[in-house]
């Protein structure tokens, strides 16, 4: 009788885990499909209050020139007066001209700048002898506004691409650098004393540690300086520059079309606003972690 109650009893068992395995596996499912819904409920409402408060900036934009007093709808034409130029720009391809050289300038220069802002970081960071030689060169040409180099940049570069692209690396180097050098600064001691005791090399722990610690820095003085760019971008183009955004601008103020430069205006804000959520939505997809808490 035992040995027949023994297979019994391992075959209620076997039965009682398949149950509880399901019943986790099946938890599971519905919590992931809840946070996913739960997501999506949240991503289509913030698109909703997006657009929604576009359609109320535009909204008051088109009430206000016409219900103050004393303003003029050539000066400050409403979005009704900008929409023709808008759509001639458009169709003729000269504002996607325009917005193509603004773009790869930004690009170049925001690459090229947050690259050595992310590797001077890290090196005064961790160096205290380097950063002790660097700190009052490097905060002193922080203190300048980058716009000021701009008649430095056209007399050593020229007119070409180059002073453009050098400004904006010059620009966006620097919130890079500061927020690279703040996270690799502040990494917990421990982690690098652990990493050490276990065997790890120098390079090891910089690579494996502590640019990892300093990640959520580094992104957002990388996010940052995206921001910073299209703000020296245009400066760079209003003098010395036959093409782009800050030209556009520049060359409606010439000929008095106050309608083209809102266009102009208009392109920068969308081009900047892209640019942000495109930076977000990568860095969704290759760090999903980063703020998840804000999904």
């Amino acid at each position: 009788m035992k040995e027949e109650a023994t297979p019994s009893l391992s075959s209620r068992s076997d039965k009682q885990k398949e149950l509880t395995s399901d019943l986790l596996t099946s938890i599971e499912e519905r919590f992931r499909r809840d946070l996913l819904r739960s997501r999506r409920r949240r991503r289509i409402r913030r698109l909703l209050l997006n657009v929604a408060g576009v359609i109320l900036f535009l909204i008051f934009w088109e009430i206000a020139p016409r219900v103050v007093p004393g303003v003029n709808l050539q000066m400050f034409p409403p979005p009704s007066g900008v929409v023709g130029t808008l759509w001639d720009l458009v169709a003729s391809g000269e504002l996607a001209g325009h917005a193509w050289s603004s773009l790869k300038r930004a690009i170049f220069g925001f690459v090229l700048g947050s690259i050595a802002g992310v590797l001077v970081g890290l090196l005064t960071g961790r160096l205290a002898l380097l950063r002790d030689l660097s700190d009052p060169v490097l905060h002193s040409l922080r203190s300048i506004p980058s716009i000021a180099f701009v008649p430095l940049a056209i007399v050593w570069f020229g007119l070409g691409e180059t002073p453009k692209v050098a400004l904006i690396t010059w620009g966006t180097f620097f919130p890079v650098w500061v927020n690279t050098f703040i996270g690799v600064r502040d990494v917990p001691s421990i982690y690098v004393r652990s990493a050490a005791s276990l065997g790890a090399s120098p390079t090891g722990i910089m690579l494996q540690v502590v640019l990892p610690a300093a990640l959520p820095f580094i992104i957002a003085g990388l996010r940052q300086a995206t921001a910073v760019a299209f703000v020296i971008l245009v400066a760079a183009e209003l003098v010395g520059a036959s093409s782009g955004l800050g030209y556009l601008i520049s060359f409606s103020h010439l000929v008095f079309r106050v309608d083209m430069m809102f266009v102009g205006l208009m392109a920068l804000g969308a081009l900047g606003f892209l640019a942000d959520a495109l930076f977000a939505a990568a860095l969704d997809k290759i760090f999903p972690w980063y703020g998840a808490e804000a999904r």
